[in-house]
């Protein structure tokens, strides 16, 4: 009689081949559609920026940018693998789905520059350039119900995911933000800080901060609040939080990670107000400069620093060595983000290169995340049968969003270390036993194949 043993094998964090994992988490504040464009297409593409294009234009290039290629009159894209997060109703400054006229208490989809901005939203959803949700601003339920409602069955009409991740917003201008009422600073405690910083601050260069500021609060998941929207989210789709709550990494290259059942996981479960449970997940950053209200962008200035610094030979080392994950906290489509230095192109070159050599794996937020919870939370025993070792791959088991089975393309490239090298081995998934064509093997290390190929 054979007996399982769990966890016989460690299972790696990412994907083979990668030793680490970087994405970028975007805030889409001050963003214009052609900045957008821009951005995209010099990160996310590989097409070439066109000199004189509306692309080079939004990114400020010229022809002595190190990447220009004279034979073919433009900028090759670098083809990382990111996404960026879009606000719902636009603000004065960001283009949105909607947007909402004061005059006639309605909202209507946004147009920008003569384009509907609410037909390119739903493309980049479709297509994966978006992937993140950054709140409702100050829009009230009873205003939000009906767009929500909207946009869902946008998405299973067309057959498309629903977007799973959450990026909280400054409360001072959207109280619909997520976070438990635990995780925020008391009123008072903000408004001392307030208080003392109108005071001390503008010695050192800092702006006033507006008092009422201290009073505003993250009530998206509180009911009974006029501001309350989780119930909604939860319904469909949404399983990760970013909570602006002290989760953001300064000058780290790697998000702190946490232990399951000897694995280790960047994912940890927090109880929103109204009882619903999701994963939060925290951010990287530069270090802004010190005594200063400068935020993460693509550039330095007065108002903020290239947190693409972060991006060293050095740090990227550090990070493969701890097998750890980076999520870039920036403003990438913002004005202050432009025009694109060489340095900061340079250092972008650099993740394209690692991701090339196999080391990196350059994917989105929201891929990043739902990899981690399914390898966090799935189950695998072995056990032995004569000289073979047997390694049983089962479901997922998550704790917040239940049992998940799942098929090799969904595992493909799930990487295995065994105890010791064997000379035997067979894989099952779901009780099936995979062919010599499904997984390779290198030594004591294994993975997943869904193409056949490693």
């Amino acid at each position: 009689m054979t007996s399982k043993v769990p966890e016989p094998v460690e299972v790696l964090n990412y994907p083979h081949p990668y030793q680490a994992a970087f994405a970028v988490a975007s805030d889409i504040d001050s963003a214009s559609i052609d900045r957008f464009r821009g951005v995209h297409a010099l990160f996310c593409k590989r097409e070439l920026i066109g000199d004189n294009s509306p692309e080079w234009k939004a990114l400020g290039l010229t022809q002595n940018c190190s990447r220009f290629d004279k034979d073919r009159g433009g900028v090759p894209g670098l083809g990382l693998d990111f996404a960026d997060s879009f606000f719902l109703v636009g603000d004065p400054t960001t283009f949105g789905i909607h947007r909402y006229l004061p005059g006639e208490d309605r909202f209507c989809e946004d147009h920008q520059g003569g384009e509907n901005c609410a037909n390119l939203v739903r493309q980049w959803l479709k297509t994966g350039a978006i992937d993140s949700y950054h709140t409702f601003l100050h829009y009230k339920r009873h205003q939000v119900e009906p767009l929500l409602r909207k946009f869902f069955a946008w998405f299973d009409q067309q057959g498309v995911s629903k977007p799973s991740v959450w990026i909280n917003h400054s409360p001072s201008v959207a109280p619909t933000g997520l976070c438990p009422e635990a995780l925020q600073p008391s009123r008072t405690f903000r408004l001392v800080r307030a208080v003392a910083r109108n005071l001390i601050g503008p010695r050192f260069g800092r702006k006033r901060y507006p008092l009422h500021y201290a009073f505003v609060r993250y009530d998206g998941d509180t009911p009974g609040s006029p501001y309350y929207v989780n119930d909604l989210l939860a319904a469909n789709g949404l399983r990760y939080v970013w909570l602006n709550a002290q989760d953001l990494s300064c000058d780290h290259i790697a998000v702190p990670e946490y232990q399951h059942k000897q694995r280790s996981t960047i994912l940890r479960a927090v109880t929103m107000d109204d009882g619903v449970r999701y994963y939060q997940f925290q951010r990287c950053s530069g270090r802004p400069p010190k005594g200063s209200d400068a935020n993460a962008y693509l550039r330095d200035s007065e108002l903020g620093f290239d947190c693409s610094t972060l991006i060293t030979e050095k740090n990227l080392d550090e990070l493969c060595r701890l097998s750890g994950a980076c999520i870039l906290y920036t403003h990438w489509t913002h004005f202050l983000s432009l025009p694109i230095s060489d340095e900061t192109i340079s250092r972008f070159e650099m993740l394209q290169r690692w991701r090339d050599a196999g080391k990196l794996w350059v994917t989105s937020t929201a891929r990043l995340l739902e990899w981690t919870r399914r390898r966090t939370f799935l189950k695998i025993f072995s056990h032995r049968e004569g000289k073979r070792l047997v390694v049983e791959i089962e479901d997922v088991e998550d704790p917040i969003f239940g049992r998940e089975t799942l098929d090799i393309k969904a595992l493909n490239g799930l990487s295995l270390r065994t105890q010791h090298s064997e000379d035997d081995i067979c894989i099952t998934l779901n009780g099936q036993v995979l062919s010599p064509e499904q997984f390779q093997r290198v030594g004591r290390l294994c993975w997943l194949a869904a193409d056949g190929c490693g």
